[in-house]
């Protein structure tokens, strides 16, 4: 399964000894293969919590709403095909109430589009509304105080939904390339802004 080995490869950089935020929860793929000692995942949707795992705490709202969750009480927040469908003042303020959840050292993992890579294909979605690419989007984090320590600008193909096979070993396979053909989003690890 292809998140199964996503998570596996993006373990290291989540701490299995304190607590997941996982951002646009969806239908809870990286909350159900990731170790975290407690997990919350944040959607907009209820009908998708019946297919999270029973470890993940729901909290059905939007991510513009500050969470029930106390200051530094997370070490990770993850988000994957997210901060584009947000304007860039709405994308402040998210990473605003996720520094705020981190603990000190705390980790944001980020996966998008990358336009660099897919310009004619970004906008096949209508709900983006924010251009990314692997450089912009280290550039915002840093212009907010985030310590970028980890960018992998090729990082998986621009989707997932097409013809070419997923199975679990060419997943771990893809990831293991130094060069990683019709890759078509990013990857980018920030450490919570001091203060």
């Amino acid at each position: 399964m292809v998140w199964s080995r996503l998570c596996a490869y993006l373990q290291r950089f989540v701490d299995a000894d304190q607590g997941l935020l996982d951002l646009g929860t969806g239908y809870g793929e990286f909350s159900r293969f990731t170790n975290a000692s407690a997990k919350w995942g944040l959607d907009v949707s209820s009908d998708l919590v019946k297919h999270w795992a029973p470890e993940v705490t729901p909290l059905v709202q939007s991510a513009l709403e500050p969470t029930p969750l106390e200051p530094g009480q997370v070490g990770s927040v993850f988000a994957s095909n997210f901060f584009e469908h947000f304007t860039l003042a709405e994308g402040r303020q998210i990473l605003s109430e996720a520094r705020r959840v981190l603990s000190p050292g705390g980790k944001l993992i980020v996966v998008q589009p990358n336009f660099r890579l897919e310009p004619n294909r970004y906008f096949d979605d209508y709900t983006h509304q924010q251009i990314y690419s692997d450089v912009s989007f280290c550039d915002f984090l840093q212009s907010l105080g985030w310590k970028v320590t980890h960018c992998e600008p090729r990082f998986m193909p621009f989707t997932m939904k097409s013809r070419m096979p997923t199975a679990g070993w060419l997943v771990s396979l893809y990831l293991s390339l130094p060069y990683r053909p019709m890759a078509g989003q990013f990857m980018v690890v920030a450490e919570r802004p001091e203060g």
